[in-house]
């Protein structure tokens, strides 16, 4: 509930601009910051994005926050006052372009904080707000006052909440206790899964083939359009139950795998391994402990947005589909590691396949994890080191609520 004006001590706005950002760093940071703050007035803003998926605004409604607006209608708020000389203001930037949030830090004459990895923009942002150790050493590198950053930790690590136990999702997954699960996650945004079903449901195909006894599931995200969906498994030639919803896709030799919706991280943690893209869902992966590849087929590279002015370029401009293609490819060929639990790790904790690669890659390295239990526990054992230490939204919120009252 939106705090009454003359009641409000702190009017917090929180930018973002993704569904990852949304549930893996804005849902945990307001769920800590209400109790610690009850007087708060939290607005969350929606930043334009080329990567955005179309559902942020109803992702964000359901956030905790007390409103959420996208950014062009921030003019619209600008005249309210909360009525009082105590109110305090703060824009808490959670990912984006942070342009947009020094933008509106500047609109609403207040301070800004990051949460970032990189000193961008280091002469406007208030205070920097860091994930990890190698983000920490570049701004020391980069000699910033210590009083400008603190290291809090990954915040997505704390929206993993389970809201039952394996055995209860097992249970209603129709699964057994020891039942082996492998899970699909083919990305929220329509270009993921417009290209990226198809390719999964291939790869899900051949995985299957050795490993019969296995259970296949496709967990979707909030934001998955169902008419998009079908058109696209339509297109594909691949059969599926249901008739408003996807319940069911044929893997080929009469099994199936199941669709399932808004239940991530149950079936997550019910898995054996999991097949992702590059997301936020890799560190939740890596949270609960699961095994899983990262891939990341680049046969469309020409499709996938890109930052700054780049991704506002069409791709009818004369020479730019080309050019788009090999910049991808040679950034690719550039970057080191993708996964974040990779990059937290500055090593090869899982496989990345990625690049010019088919269904049979990705299939291939599956089979070869799931022949060697020692390897997916190996893994396991690795995730603990990067996210047993949890609390980031924690510490963020107790920051927040220490400078909204001061003096």
């Amino acid at each position: 509930m939106i705090q009454e004006k003359n009641n409000v001590k702190l009017d917090l706005f929180i930018t973002a601009n993704s569904p990852g950002e949304i549930a893996g760093r804005v849902v945990p940071v307001v769920r800590e910051i209400r109790p610690r703050i009850w007087n708060s007035r939290i607005t969350l803003v929606i930043l334009p994005c080329q990567y955005a998926s179309g559902a942020e605004l109803s992702l964000g409604e359901d956030s905790g926050a007390d409103r959420c607006v996208r950014i062009g209608k921030i003019g619209e708020l600008l005249s309210e006052r909360a009525g009082e000389e105590r109110t305090k203001r703060l824009i808490l930037h959670m990912g984006g372009d942070l342009l947009f949030s020094i933008y509106l830090s500047r609109r609403l004459s207040s301070p800004l904080w990051a949460y970032s990895s990189a000193p961008r923009w280091r002469r406007l942002v208030n205070m920097f707000l860091l994930p990890d150790g190698d983000a920490e050493e570049r701004f020391v590198s980069a000699n910033i006052d210590a009083g400008r950053y603190e290291r809090i930790g990954e915040i997505a690590i704390d929206s993993v909440v389970l809201r039952e136990s394996e055995e209860e999702t097992r249970e209603s997954l129709r699964l057994t206790p020891d039942e082996p699960v492998i899970a699909f996650l083919t990305g929220s945004r329509p270009i993921e899964y417009r290209y990226g079903m198809p390719f999964f449901v291939s790869a899900a195909s051949k995985i299957t083939e050795r490993f019969k006894d296995h259970r296949v599931f496709f967990p979707l995200a909030a934001t998955v359009q169902e008419d998009l969906l079908r058109d696209v498994l339509i297109s594909a030639g691949i059969r599926f139950k249901g008739e408003t919803r996807v319940h069911a896709i044929d893997i080929g030799g009469s099994r199936w795998a199941e669709v399932v919706r808004d239940r991530t991280l149950e079936v997550l943690n019910c898995s054996k391994l999991a097949i992702v893209v590059p997301g936020t869902n890799n560190l939740q992966a890596a949270a609960l402990y699961v095994p899983f590849i990262m891939a990341l087929p680049l046969d469309r590279a020409d499709e996938y947005p890109l930052d700054g002015l780049p991704g506002l370029l069409p791709l009818w401009f004369p020479g730019f589909r080309a050019l788009k293609r090999r910049y991808i490819m040679k950034l690719n060929e550039r970057t080191k590691f993708v996964s974040l639990p990779n990059k937290m790790a500055g090593r090869a904790i899982v496989p990345e396949v990625r690049g010019l690669i088919g269904p049979d890659d990705v299939a291939e390295r599956a089979i070869e994890l799931l022949e060697s239990p020692e390897r997916l526990q190996e893994i396991s054992r690795s995730f603990w080191d990067l996210t047993h230490e949890r609390g980031a939204s924690i510490k963020l919120a107790e920051m927040v609520a220490r400078w909204a009252k001061e003096d």
